[in-house]
């Protein structure tokens, strides 16, 4: 990877007297000066504005170079190994990594956007079977780990030929590891229960969350359309039992910053940072976590709604499914069927 500093504006203390600059090292170390059309503005938003289009400018250019690079090491090692290969082996290979590449082009090569090339591209836009995912992510690894990136692969997981949700913890289940997780790490309890009570993706949806997004006074959770599924934006209701908490974490924080944020508190948390934490933690109490995951979190919330009488219409708005039928066949998958009134009042023969 081709690593640059960041480019920064030089601007006197804010003087409009002196000329401003952007400024950056290149790949040698060397500084370099950017002036472009920065000092023809006479006033200070002016210049702002200008200096801030050449920063942009500049990460482009860098930007397409280091992708550039990379590609072009994925493609010379690529050949390199087609004697190796049946031809229809090279030729899925390389129809698979021309596709990649091509969505990566003007993307920078984060954990993040791989992530979505798998989630949105490949599984919500193309529908592409199980089988093909795999075989996806068998070659983008091998690829990536031709030019050290191998990483960005890290929260990417083979998907079953025959899906099935993981499963939702039982009553007793679900008292047991509220009080191992409140004692033992309490931010990934607060975590815990957004996926509980909103019904909200953990890795695409919560940890991109911003402060902002909680609306205090009408008790609820905009979900953004770049995050929300089907791309549209969505509100979720904070239930009562839940809403002290979030009114108490959240009450005076700056609403940019991200509700769980990273290193920095306007970046968001990694992409497998909670996932892992809670995977570690089930792993140590014994639970078999080839079954109970983060998600378990959410069906957990829904199989409590369904118990507790909550009607299903509101299960399906807060669910955000498109359908009633959705929802029953959701809770199917799960093992749930509301028949409680049926078992109780079904009269003698």
């Amino acid at each position: 990877m081709i690593k640059k500093s960041t480019p920064k504006i030089y601007t006197g203390k804010n003087s409009l007297s002196i000329r401003w600059f952007v400024y950056y090292l290149d790949e040698k170390g060397k500084r370099i000066k950017k002036y472009g059309d920065i000092n023809k503005y006479s006033t200070l938003k002016g210049r702002k504005a200008a200096a801030q289009r050449l920063v942009d400018e500049i990460l482009q250019v860098h930007l397409k170079k280091s992708n550039k690079s990379l590609s072009q090491k994925i493609y010379d090692e690529l050949e390199n190994r087609k004697p190796t290969w049946r031809p229809k082996t090279y030729q899925c290979k390389k129809s698979k990594i021309d596709i990649f590449l091509k969505w990566m082009q003007r993307k920078k090569w984060t954990e993040d956007n791989v992530y979505q090339f798998f989630f949105e591209y490949l599984t919500k836009e193309k529908r592409v079977a199980p089988t093909t995912y795999n075989d996806y992510i068998r070659c983008i690894t091998q690829a990536l780990g031709w030019c050290d990136q191998q990483q960005l692969m890290e929260a990417i997981e083979k998907r079953k030929a025959s899906p099935t949700p993981a499963a939702y913890f039982t009553q007793s289940q679900r008292t047991f590891l509220s009080n191992a997780i409140k004692n033992s790490n309490p931010n990934l309890w607060f975590f815990v229960q957004f996926v509980y009570y909103c019904f909200l993706r953990p890795r695409a949806e919560l940890r991109l969350l911003k402060v902002g997004d909680v609306i205090l006074e009408e008790q609820k959770i905009l979900v953004p359309a770049n995050i929300a599924k089907n791309k549209k934006q969505q509100y979720v209701a904070i239930p009562n039992a839940f809403f002290p908490t979030v009114e108490k974490k959240i009450r005076n924080r700056n609403p940019n910053e991200y509700l769980f944020p990273g290193n920095h508190y306007l970046s968001p948390t990694g992409m497998n940072t909670f996932g892992r934490q809670h995977r570690e933690l089930l792993k140590e109490l014994g639970f078999d976590t080839s079954r109970y995951k983060l998600y378990s979190w959410k069906h957990t919330g829904a199989v409590a709604a369904v118990k507790a009488g909550i009607h299903i219409k509101q299960l399906q708005i807060q669910l955000r499914h498109h359908s009633l039928d959705q929802v029953d066949e959701y809770l199917r998958q799960l093992g749930v069927s509301d028949l409680g009134d049926l078992r109780d009042n079904f009269p003698c023969i």
